[in-house]
């Protein structure tokens, strides 16, 4: 079972930083699947998967990643931009690669890379103007 803090860890780590609230109900999910996950998976390679599944479950948030980390007294950050499809691909990948038995795929998102196909169909006529010009 996933707890608060190894998710809000993780999720940081990736970063995506969430309000607790969103962490709280995110867990609640993930923890769903956890009769299936201990069914096929070790203690180590379920909680893999659940950390896998809440990063897919939290990647909307952003499109950033914690690129370097300074301390010391000089506290500084920088992140990178990836792209959102890039970053998808890859939680998806790890969640896939990792759950062969399909524990979370009911919990997986839709795609939000995919592009909607739409088929339209209009019926009309032509005007067609009487008179002299």
């Amino acid at each position: 079972m996933v707890t608060i803090d190894q998710a809000t860890q993780y999720l940081e780590g990736q970063g995506i930083t969430l309000p607790d609230f969103v962490v709280t109900a995110l867990v609640e999910q993930a923890n769903t699947i956890e009769d299936c996950l201990s069914a096929h998976y070790t203690p180590a390679t379920a909680l893999l998967i659940q950390l896998y599944l809440l990063g897919l479950m939290g990647l909307g948030q952003g499109d950033k990643y914690i690129s370097s980390q300074s301390a010391a007294s000089g506290a500084s950050r920088s992140f990178r931009y990836q792209s959102f499809a890039d970053r998808w691909r890859g939680a998806m990948s790890l969640l896939r690669g990792l759950d062969k038995n399909g524990c979370a795929t009911g919990l997986i998102p839709p795609d939000p890379t995919r592009a909607s196909a739409g088929f339209w169909v209009a019926t009309g006529g032509c005007m067609q103007g009487g008179g002299n010009v």
